[in-house]
């Protein structure tokens, strides 16, 4: 929802982060967050102009969601 708020495709992101359309794809879709390097998260985040603390909260609370997290408040 955040890339669409700033006009951008995921093209556009993966450009500008050097990384490829189906990879950026996959990590929006929740297929490789877990598998991304920190500095890559870092640089998603500053993509879709967010502070890395939201960024890093808004995967917990979805992590929580799936199931995948138990205890994050």
């Amino acid at each position: 929802m955040r890339r669409k708020a700033l006009h951008k495709t995921l093209e556009d992101i993966a450009y500008d982060i050097g990384v490829s359309y189906n990879y950026l794809l996959n990590i929006e879709n929740g297929h490789q967050g877990d598998k991304a390097s920190f500095i890559l998260m870092i640089k998603i985040a500053k993509a879709y102009q967010i502070n890395i603390d939201e960024f890093y909260h808004q995967e917990c609370l979805y992590q929580k969601e799936k199931g995948v997290l138990k205890d994050y408040d």
